[in-house]
């Protein structure tokens, strides 16, 4: 019987390995994701999976329930939903989504990218790319309270909400499969995100605010 992963305090691990399989001898070894290696049985079965899941807009559902999850967990993630430094954030992508503006619109974005992923299997550390610039873009959020560990939390929910389902749950390989690529994508979000943080913090210190609050 797989053990679902309860709340970690702390994160002295890699998510690839805190998101293995607790019931095998086999530990993920992912190295942000460049060495994610799916076999094509685990391709097959992440694509029937989500099919099953995709279709009549149970993922989209799947998606609000884990940023519901999320939300309780962390309290915080409302009000920054509301902030303009949010919305300002993800709008100025201009291709997919056009303009995320509440959090169901944000879950309707994550349905989008892994559309976008379980349709590149083939080719999935290309998409890397991708996941990255999404998190840099949370960056920007930072000043109204968002932090990794709150993607980290989303990686958790993500695993214990998806492995849940009956589509995935009955197949050791798909729940197997799954949590790798969970742990891909949470795992380069945050790469992304504390890039861009470390970036924005040397930036404002190079650029202190005058007397006036504004920059030099």
């Amino acid at each position: 019987m797989l053990t679902l992963l309860g709340k970690l305090t702390h994160f002295r691990e890699p998510l690839s390995r805190q998101l293995s399989l607790s019931d095998t001898n086999v530990t993920p070894q992912i190295n942000r994701c460049a060495k994610l290696n799916l076999t094509p049985k685990q391709r097959k079965l992440l694509r029937q999976s989500f099919n099953a899941m995709n279709s009549g807009g149970t993922f989209l559902k799947l998606m609000e329930k884990i940023f519901r999850r999320l939300e309780q967990k962390c309290p915080d993630m409302r009000s920054i939903f509301l902030t303009t430094a949010f919305v300002n954030s993800l709008s100025r992508e201009r291709q997919t989504p056009p303009l995320v503006k509440t959090e169901h619109d944000h879950c309707k974005c994550m349905v989008g990218i892994f559309e976008r992923l379980i349709d590149n299997l083939d080719n999935i550390n290309e998409q890397l790319t991708m996941i990255r610039h999404y998190g840099e873009k949370h960056a920007q959020m930072a000043e109204s309270g968002f932090t990794g560990a709150m993607i980290e939390q989303f990686g958790e929910i993500s695993v214990f909400i998806i492995g849940s389902q009956d589509v995935v749950k009955f197949n050791h390989e798909t729940v197997k499969a799954w949590r790798l690529l969970l742990a891909c994508v949470t795992d380069e979000m945050k790469v992304g995100f504390d890039r861009m943080t470390r970036i924005n913090g040397r930036r404002n210190s190079c650029n202190p605010p005058n007397q006036n609050g504004s920059a030099n």
